[in-house]
C-alpha cells in the first residue's frame, strides 16, 4: 500500500475510534430521560378485550427507568427513608400513606426517583402486598407495606379483581386493574 493509502486508512480508523469514544462518553454522562408515559396511562390504553397485562418498567417509563417500588397504604416516611427512597411526591396522612392511594416509585439507572400516585379504585398495586403484611403480623413479624420491582421483573395485572374474574360479572367496587405480581 502506498504512503497516501496508509495515511488515509490511519485517518479513517483513528477518526472512527474518536467518534466511538465520544459516543460512549456522552451516553454515560447524560441524565435520564423524563418518563415517556405512566403506569396509569399504559393500563388505560390497554385493549378493553384483554384482562391480563404484563409490563416492564422500561417499556412504560423509558429505557433509563429500570426498577420500581410499590408503596402501599400504611407505609411511613421513616420506612421509605430507611430504604433511601426520596419521599417527595408522596402524600402522608398522619404520617402514613392513605388507604385509598398507592404509589409506584420508579428508579433510574442514575438512582433518581420518579413518583406516580395511583388511586386504588383505578389501579390497585397493594392487595397482595397488604395480605402479606397481615400474614407477617399474624406471625409476630414487622413487614413494611412495600414491594420492590427488580430490573427485568414484569409487572403483571388483571383487569378487575379475582372474584369478578371468577364469576365473570361486573363488580362496581372492583379496581380497574389489580397488580398480581
Amino acid at each position: 500500500m502506498s504512503k497516501i493509502g496508509q495515511f488515509i486508512t490511519t485517518v479513517v480508523i483513528g477518526g472512527f475510534a474518536i467518534v466511538l469514544g465520544l459516543l460512549i462518553a456522552l451516553s454515560m454522562t447524560r441524565s435520564p430521560e423524563e418518563p415517556s408515559s405512566t403506569l396509569g396511562e399504559a393500563l388505560d390504553t390497554y385493549p378493553k378485550n384483554l384482562s391480563f397485562s404484563a409490563l416492564l418498567v422500561p417499556d412504560v417509563y423509558g429505557q433509563d427507568w429500570i426498577a420500581g417500588l410499590v408503596v402501599c397504604p400504611g407505609a411511613t416516611e421513616q420506612q421509605l427513608g430507611e430504604g433511601g427512597v426520596d419521599v417527595a411526591g408522596i402524600d402522608f396522612v398522619d404520617g402514613k400513606v392513605a388507604e385509598d392511594e398507592n404509589y409506584f416509585v420508579t428508579v433510574s439507572v442514575n438512582q433518581e426517583y420518579q413518583v406516580e400516585k395511583l388511586n386504588r379504585s383505578q389501579v390497585d398495586l397493594c392487595s397482595g402486598v397488604l395480605e402479606q403484611v397481615e400474614m407477617a403480623k399474624a406471625q409476630g413479624q414487622d413487614a413494611p407495606p412495600l414491594r420492590g420491582i427488580q430490573p427485568g421483573e414484569p409487572l403483571q395485572f388483571l383487569r378487575g379483581d379475582d372474584q369478578m374474574l371468577q364469576q365473570g360479572a361486573d363488580n362496581e367496587d372492583a379496581p380497574a386493574w389489580q397488580f398480581v405480581g
